[in-house]
């Protein structure tokens, strides 16, 4: 019983921690794809 509360705990923090990350490689992606987008529309404008 023991082992398993730690193995729901591992896996708890282990979810926490993947949530985090792809929070941030998500925020990353959305800013460099509107950055791109933004140099695309500047481009055209020319």
């Amino acid at each position: 019983m023991i082992s398993f509360l730690n193995y729901e705990d591992y896996l708890s923090k282990f979810l926490i921690l993947t949530s985090f990350v792809l929070l941030i490689f998500i925020t990353f992606a959305v800013i460099y794809i509107s950055y791109v987008s933004w140099k695309d529309k500047k481009r055209l404008k020319k």
